[in-house]
């Protein structure tokens, strides 16, 4: 009996594993998805430009400070959010205003930032 437990409770993590793939990689704070799909669409092709995506994501910011949102949470939001937008086609140069204006949201596609 317990083998078989074992088994059937492997093949749900494995299930979900593989169903995680397919999810969106970014993850929006719990009550700003508006905000955050804001920043997915000012900042991925086709509307994505840069003054649009700089907009997007300090009003993002802003209202996550504005509600006392934890730093942490705050930040592996934009993380990931870097990352979806990456993968979305955001491009070397909105991948730079991220890098300006969230520095601690972490280079992707190689662009590493110096630790300083």
């Amino acid at each position: 009996m317990r083998n078989r437990f074992a088994s059937i409770l492997t093949a749900g993590v494995m299930t979900a594993m593989s169903l995680g793939a397919v999810q969106p990689i970014a993850a929006p704070v719990p009550g700003f998805e508006e905000l955050y799909e804001a920043v997915l669409v000012a900042c991925t092709p086709p509307l994505g430009t840069p003054p649009a995506c700089e907009a997007a994501i300090n009003a993002y910011s802003a209202a996550l400070v504005a509600a006392g949102i934890d730093p942490a949470v705050a930040l592996q939001s934009f993380t990931e959010l870097r990352a979806e937008v990456r993968a979305r086609g955001g491009g070397d140069v909105i991948d730079a205003l991220f890098e300006e204006l969230l520095p601690d949201s972490g280079a992707v596609g190689g662009n590493e930032a110096s630790p300083v």
